[in-house]
């Protein structure tokens, strides 16, 4: 994607995109040099389409920013600076939040561009050899996001084909419709994606539609009450990722600037500066604004940000961890002017905005505002081997689950000099205690980088009320810091609200299809 032609990806992404809602029906279609005929007769023109489905997968209203400044907010791990986002850090987010409409409408966006590769490449009448590995990074890429639709909204309309006038309007289909589209896409993926060498490099291989399946089941566990057989479908699909990548020798580098599709990488989402088209706010949203974390020309805020909850529970649990290091900035940072001056946040500062440390993952020097050279991990080797553990834990207990665990805690202590006493390697746990720290250490090993919203609920409600909404309401630096809120109790929150936007546009949805409490 990065060396693409931008504008001839956003022209086809265009026409491939279609209708999105019923305020299309109303705009003028424009014809362009592209019909759909020639855009896949070439394995050239298939490739820009394929690269305008990830451009919209990595978009700002997407994982290049939605995710960022609404998904993770709403968490509950996270606070946003942003007054417009603060009924999603509240978790009290409504039906109207700014980002809901955009966010909602670009997942269907992405899904119908995969509609339109997969119906295209199959209607063709020509052979070329680059049309499995398209159809397959086409159904892989709608199953990631109707799996995040699932998880985030619940029962949602189910678009496998391309839209039109004739089917823009569409109902809801249950949750259990949706899992068997996506179980059905991610086993297509798996059986056509590449291997290692076979494809481009920044494209996920086979072994990305394994590890997801075996998200897909472990959500569905705990969605169905730790259902046993779903747990060793789980199993048999992350075995197979197992030994397919490794981790990298030091945990620093996966987010240093210039290190990029790494041996750890499953799915990461590319970036580049081409152009002057704003393409993501990543960098912006995390970067103190005029550090010298950013460039001095950079517009940076800084606006999402950690509870202080998750930064003194990682210090609490692990001590000198070199994760935290390169995870959080916190006491103090540089800022350009004047020169030598620091601006202390969370420990050093107990109130106000300052009240929160930062996250140091996803700093860019050469960010300017609106393009990155910085790609976003979304899937990784060390979730894998977290999710083995997690697994073995609950098929057999704990026995034969530090083999999976133990590497990642290792890798954590010899990535600084001289190597840290932790996180020491794990022994001598039960079942319980296990299953306890291994969502812990997904948090401190996998921190702002898209798990947080989900590794917060798919355990149930009950995990979601003691571990976020108590813990965060009961923590003594919160209501000291006079900015924080305080959480409600409510169910309705393991779920967001279908925009109204949706509810009002889309003739096959009534009031009544909003989710629970909303």
């Amino acid at each position: 994607m990065k060396k693409s032609n931008i504008f001839k990806t956003l022209l086809i992404t265009t026409l491939l995109t279609g209708f999105t809602g019923c305020s299309d029906l109303l705009t003028e279609k424009v014809d362009t040099f592209y019909s759909g005929e020639q855009v896949f007769s070439t394995k050239e023109g298939i490739e820009t389409a394929l690269n305008g489905m990830y451009f919209n997968l990595s978009g700002v209203n997407y994982y290049g920013g939605a995710w960022h400044s609404l998904v993770n907010p709403h968490s509950g791990r996270f606070f946003s600076l942003e007054t417009a986002s603060a009924d999603a850090t509240s978790l009290n987010c409504t039906p109207e939040n700014i980002t809901l409409p955009n966010f909602w409408a670009q997942m269907y966006v992405t899904i119908n561009i995969a509609n339109n590769v997969i119906y295209n490449v199959e209607n063709n009448g020509v052979v070329l050899d680059n049309e499995n590995f398209a159809l397959a990074q086409a159904h892989f890429v709608r199953g990631v996001v109707y799996f995040d639709l699932v998880r985030l909204f619940g029962s949602v309309p189910l678009r496998t084909n391309p839209t039109s006038l004739e089917n823009v309007h569409l109902a809801k289909s249950p949750k259990s419709e949706i899992y068997k589209q996506i179980i059905a896409d991610f086993e297509f993926a798996k059986e056509k994606l590449p291997i290692s060498g076979q494809y481009l490099v920044d494209r996920p291989l086979k072994w990305a539609a394994y590890g997801y399946l075996a998200k897909v089941y472990m959500n569905m566990a705990g969605e169905d009450g730790g259902d046993p057989s779903y747990w060793q479908l789980a199993y048999n699909e992350a075995i197979q990722v197992y030994g397919k990548y490794s981790l990298l020798p030091n945990y620093g580098s996966l987010f240093t600037p210039g290190i990029e599709n790494t041996s750890e990488s499953i799915l990461e989402l590319q970036y580049g500066a081409n152009g002057s088209a704003r393409t993501s706010d990543m960098v912006r949203l995390y970067t103190p604004a005029g550090s010298t974390l950013a460039p001095p020309t950079s517009p940076t805020f800084g606006r999402i940000r950690p509870n202080k909850e998750i930064f003194d529970g990682h210090r609490t649990q692990y001590p000198g961890d070199p994760r935290i290091g390169f995870t959080y900035i916190f006491d103090s940072y540089a800022k350009f002017t004047p020169a030598g001056t620091f601006a202390n946040v969370y420990p050093k500062t107990l109130t106000g905005i300052q009240s929160f440390p930062l996250i140091k993952k996803w700093l860019d020097p050469t960010y300017n505002g609106a393009v990155t050279t910085r790609n976003f991990i979304l899937f990784r080797y060390a979730d894998v081997l977290l999710m083995l553990a997690e697994i073995e834990n609950e098929l057999n207990g704990p026995a034969n689950a530090y083999q999976y665990v133990n590497p990642v805690l290792t890798r954590a202590r010899i990535s600084s000099i001289p190597v840290s006493a932790e996180p020491a390697n794990w022994a001598g746990m039960d079942k319980v205690q296990f299953r306890a720290r291994i969502m812990k250490e997904r948090q401190y090993e996998l921190l702002s980088e898209g798990q947080d919203w989900f590794d917060t609920r798919r355990r149930g409600y009950e995990y979601f009320k003691n571990e976020i909404v108590n813990t965060h309401n009961n923590y003594a630096p919160n209501k000291a810091s006079k900015i924080d809120f305080v959480y409600p109790i409510s169910e309705k929150n393991m779920l967001l609200p279908i925009p109204t936007t949706e509810l009002s546009g889309n003739l096959k949805l009534t009031p009544a299809d909003q989710n629970p409490g909303y």
